[in-house]
């Protein structure tokens, strides 16, 4: 188990109206998954996929347990140090994906410099040659609380009892959502049980498409009162695609390579994750029209469906 890639157990998502009232909750970090192996003061890192980014984060050689060997489950983030000082520090998925898709010896010494990887963590996994997996949540977090002093590079993220409140916060600060935690559920590795859950907190926001890729799959280049905010690749319904095809022929302003522009006058309401450094959409979906399209002879999608 030491030293070798592991599948973590995933996330079971949920609705937010199953927001588990008698189990802990914490934030869930827009980052992504990390499993931490430390072995006698030496320290390698995996992805949930397996791949070993030790080397793309140096922040890592600060670690310093009172143990001989752990491995440690949580999220990678990253902090941007050019923000202003005299504000909270805005997280940003961007950030997270820049340092792990930097890769060269010296463009990760450069790029630290200026985002600094930083760790929560969650749940310990293995602690001093022994399994943590049959053991409960909280008897595991009580370990990865002896074991982890918090600092530059290391923390737990906080537990909280109201998991409803900790949602609408979340949301209300556009953070990604909550995970939620069975107080006496075990781990089970390279699953997704439902002993550990994940509430979303989706945006959403009225676009005008004004673009459609012609070649290479889905697309609708969406806007906002003219403002380029991203590609649309989760296609909405058959129906509504041929709808939208018909009418959009009206609107169209020319063509360029795979992409045929439109007069920026459908609107629909899309559902996103949340909005990117340079100000996109992060995995838009659409919802439905807010500009009536025209069905078939006698029907119309609208905004609350078909009429």
């Amino acid at each position: 188990m030491l030293n070798q890639p592991l599948k973590p157990m995933l996330l079971h998502p949920l609705h937010p109206t199953q927001i588990k009232k008698s189990w802990k909750s914490s934030i869930k970090w827009d980052g992504f998954r990390i499993l931490i192996h430390y072995d006698h003061g030496k320290v390698r890192a995996f992805t949930r996929h397996g791949t070993d980014v030790t080397s793309r984060f140096p922040e890592l050689m600060n670690i310093t347990l009172p143990v001989k060997t752990a491995i440690l489950d949580g999220e990678c983030i990253a902090f941007d140090l050019t923000q202003p000082k005299d504000q909270p520090p805005k997280l940003w998925w961007d950030d997270a994906m820049a340092r792990f898709n930097t890769k060269k010896e010296a463009a990760v010494k450069q790029i630290a410099t200026t985002l600094r990887a930083h760790f929560p963590l969650w749940d310990i996994l293995f602690l001093d040659g022994k399994s943590m997996l049959n053991m409960g949540f909280m008897q595991r977090r009580e370990a990865l609380t002896a074991v982890v002093e918090p600092s530059e590079t290391l923390s737990i993220t906080p537990l909280y009892d109201d998991g409803e409140t900790l949602f609408l916060k979340s949301k209300e600060l556009g953070l990604e959502g909550i995970c939620q935690y069975n107080p006496n559920g075990h781990l089970v590795l390279n699953s997704r049980s439902k002993d550990i859950v994940k509430i979303k907190a989706y945006q959403y926001i009225v676009c005008q498409v004004a673009s459609v890729r012609i070649k290479g799959g889905f697309g609708w280049g969406l806007s906002i009162n003219g403002s380029y905010v991203g590609v649309m690749e989760f296609p909405p319904r058959s129906e509504e695609i041929r709808s939208f095809n018909r009418m959009s022929k009206q609107f169209i302003r020319g063509e360029k390579k795979d992409w045929r522009f439109l007069d920026p006058v459908i609107s629909c309401k899309v559902k996103f994750q949340c909005f990117t450094k340079d100000g996109k959409l992060r995995s838009p979906k659409f919802e439905e029209f807010c500009t009536p399209i025209l069905y078939n002879s006698d029907r119309f999608i609208s905004k609350g469906g078909m009429v």
